[in-house]
C-alpha cells in the first residue's frame, strides 16, 4: 500500500542484503521476489555500507522515501545509528493481536512446540517495544486491525507521519510496482494474479494452504480473523498462560 505512493519505494526486507553473494541462501533472499535477477531496483546492486543501500535504491527508483520492512531489531537499530545524522529516520511499529500471529506461526511451522511459539512472540514484542521507546526519531504505531478495517483513515495518518500527501492510489495496491526482498508471498501472489503474470520459479513458493487462501482472495483489503476458528482451546490456553499479559495492549475484539 505504501509502495503504491509515487514518493515511496517499498523494498521488502532490506536486511536480506546480508545474503547477497551467498549461493546457499534461498533466491527470495538474494533477489527481488517479483522480478528476479533482472530487477531494475536490486539488479546488480552490490551494497557496501547500510546508508549506501538506501541511497542506491532511492536513486534507482527515483523515489525519495525507501520503506524497509525488515523485522530484525538488531538490523533496524544498526540502520538508525548509521543514518540518524544523514537523513530523517522514522519507525513504523505495525502490531497485531498476538493470537493471530501465534496462529500463523503454528500454521507455518507446526513442527515447533506451541509453547515455544508463544515464548518467541513475547520475547520479540518486548524487544520491539524497547526499540520504540529508545528510537532516536519519530515513531508511529499502526494496528493491523485498524489498517484493514479503516484503510483510508489509517493511511492518511501514516502519510502525514511520513511527510507525504495521502494519495488514493494507496488504496489500490494491486496496481503498485514493489521490488521486495523476501516478504510474505501471499499478497505478492495476489499482485501477480491481478497483473496476469505467472510467479517466477524459486521466488514465490507458498505452501498449499497459503496458495489456496490467497489464490481465491478477492481484490479487497480484508481483516483476516482465521485464528478465531483455527486455534484450538488448548492452543489458546497455552498462549494466554505464556503471553496473555504481553498481549493485553495488542488484543483486538
Amino acid at each position: 500500500m505504501l509502495g503504491s505512493h509515487p514518493s515511496i519505494l517499498y523494498c521488502g526486507e532490506a536486511m536480506c542484503v546480508d545474503h547477497f553473494g551467498d549461493r546457499t541462501a534461498g533466491t527470495h533472499l538474494r533477489m527481488c521476489r517479483l522480478c528476479g535477477p533482472a530487477c531494475p531496483i536490486w539488479g546488480t546492486l552490490s551494497p557496501g555500507l547500510p546508508g549506501d543501500v538506501y541511497e542506491s535504491l532511492s536513486r534507482r527508483a527515483a523515489r525519495p522515501i525507501v520503506f524497509d520492512s525488515s523485522k530484525s531489531v538488531s538490523w533496524i537499530t544498526a540502520q538508525a545509528a548509521a543514518l540518524k545524522d544523514v537523513v530523517p529516520v522514522r519507525l513504523v511499529v505495525l502490531v497485531r493481536d498476538g493470537r493471530a500471529v501465534f496462529n500463523s506461526h503454528l500454521r507455518k511451522l507446526p513442527e515447533i512446540p506451541m509453547t515455544e511459539h508463544a515464548r518467541r512472540w513475547s520475547r520479540k514484542m518486548r524487544r520491539v517495544e524497547a526499540l520504540a521507546a529508545s528510537w532516536p526519531g519519530s515513531v508511529h504505531r499502526l494496528r493491523y486491525e485498524e489498517l484493514t478495517t479503516r484503510p483510508e483513515a489509517a493511511l492518511r495518518e501514516l502519510s502525514s507521519f511520513l511527510g507525504v500527501a495521502f494519495d488514493p492510489v494507496m488504496l489500490d495496491p494491486w496496481n503498485s510496482d514493489p521490488h521486495p526482498l523476501d516478504s510474505n508471498p501471499g499478497p505478492l501472489l495476489m499482485l501477480q494474479r491481478e497483473r496476469g503474470r505467472a510467479a517466477r520459479p524459486g521466488l514465490l513458493e507458498p505452501d498449499e494452504r497459503t496458495q489456496d487462501f490467497y489464490g481465491s482472495h478477492p481484490r479487497s483489503i480484508d481483516l483476516d480473523l482465521r485464528w478465531r476458528r483455527e486455534l484450538s482451546p488448548e492452543a489458546l490456553a497455552v498462549f494466554e498462560d505464556i503471553s496473555g499479559e504481553v498481549n493485553l495492549r495488542y488484543r483486538w475484539e
